[in-house]
């Protein structure tokens, strides 16, 4: 499918992935501007005719938009809307209640080149692209078209900071990533580091933060081992690179050695060797069903396995891989992993753990721990 779409009399616009369906269908993209906005009759007779309304000016004026869509949305569902779904069964054909959601990706804001949002005021700030999924530069300098679902997802997301106490300051998260609310696994990796520090490290040591998710470990890793040290983070979703850049942003004065790198699985980022490598491993054994269980559910521990497969060419002969676990999937995942260390060749030098209630009837408590290991 085609990635752009050329809106009079904006141009050629980039298409994300979520919204493709919707701009490519059968109906019209129109550009509804400013004083159009308060047509509220008219742009909703056009999405429900299966028409995509791109829309630029006042954003109060744009969320009443949406709100009197939602208001309607039983009005949406029109069959056969989409050339796609003329050809399938009606078994295969989706439901009244998919064809509204799908309907409201049909209004859409547009952001430029530079990813700024053609709206009075902006709801979200830089790394607008990221944010929503896509990869950086995907647009190739293209402006974008974004759902305004989308926007105010991202949006309420980013209103609430979450403490951290051993930062002494509060993260933002965006949609789909992990939000820091375990002081406890936040206190195992402070105290793993402390541990790492006070022995034989470099005095300019070389870190990577491996699915860095908020940055929290990122940033806690600066605020433990100073300035001097070089820290990178990485992470497999955009909007978790996206969201750790807001809090480096946020926290940091100077975040000179600092450095978070384009999105990319485990390793992908990076050509070269770390005094420390970082990972907070996902730790429920369990299959995937959307991109916000990426950092928390790992089927069959296939992500873990992987990860010991890639670090040892990452991993300086001397260097500490500071490894977080909880035993929430039960005494077999942690034999696994164990097993798993082992094998690749580690020995855990230091153990750090916290016991923590988990509000499931059957198991009240589970153990969080941060392995520090080294090879043999």
């Amino acid at each position: 499918m085609n990635k752009f779409y050329s809106v009079s009399p904006i141009g050629e616009l980039y298409v994300p992935t979520e919204c493709r369906d919707a701009v490519f269908a059968r109906g019209s993209v129109r550009l509804f501007a400013h004083q159009e906005l308060k047509n509220l009759g008219r742009i909703f007779t056009h999405i429900q005719r299966g028409g995509v309304a791109v829309v630029e000016g006042d954003w109060e004026q744009i969320t009443t938009i949406m709100d009197y869509i939602q208001r309607h949305k039983k009005e949406l569902s029109a069959p056969n809307t989409n050339r796609g779904e003329r050809g399938k069964s009606r078994y295969q054909r989706n439901s009244p209640k998919q064809d509204r959601e799908a309907a409201l990706l049909k209004l859409m804001c547009w952001a430029d080149n530079e990813g700024v949002l053609q709206v009075e005021p902006a709801p979200v700030g830089p790394y607008l692209l990221e944010l929503i999924g896509e990869q950086p530069d995907v647009n190739e300098d293209c402006p974008f078209l974004v759902p305004v679902v989308t926007i105010q997802r991202i949006q309420n997301a980013l209103q609430e900071a979450y403490p951290i106490h051993a930062l002494d300051a509060s993260l933002v998260a965006s949609e789909n990533v992990l939000v820091p609310r375990s002081q406890e696994t936040i206190e195992c990796f402070q105290e793993a580091l402390q541990n790492v520090q006070n022995g034989d490290l470099p005095s300019k040591p070389i870190v990577a933060d491996i699915g860095c998710g908020s940055g929290c470990l990122t940033l806690l890793a600066q605020r433990v081992l100073g300035e001097a040290a070089e820290i990178y983070a990485s992470d497999i979703l955009p909007e978790a690179v996206a969201t750790t850049k807001l809090n480096v942003q946020r926290i940091l004065s100077n975040s000179d050695n600092v450095h978070v790198m384009p999105p990319g699985d485990l390793f992908d980022p990076f050509s070269f060797q770390f005094d420390i490598i970082i990972f907070n491993a996902p730790w429920v054994v369990a299959r995937v069903r959307s991109r916000a269980e990426l950092a928390i559910h790992d089927e069959k521990q296939q992500t873990l396995r992987r990860f010991f497969q890639q670090v040892q060419n990452y991993l300086k002969p001397d260097g500490t891989l500071l490894l977080g676990y909880a035993d929430a999937s039960g005494p077999k995942a942690i034999a696994n992993l164990e097993g798993i260390i082992d094998e690749s060749g580690f020995v855990c030098k230091n153990l750090f753990k916290r016991r923590v209630a988990t509000h499931r009837s059957k198991r009240k408590w589970e153990h969080i721990q941060v392995y520090v290991l080294r090879k043999e």
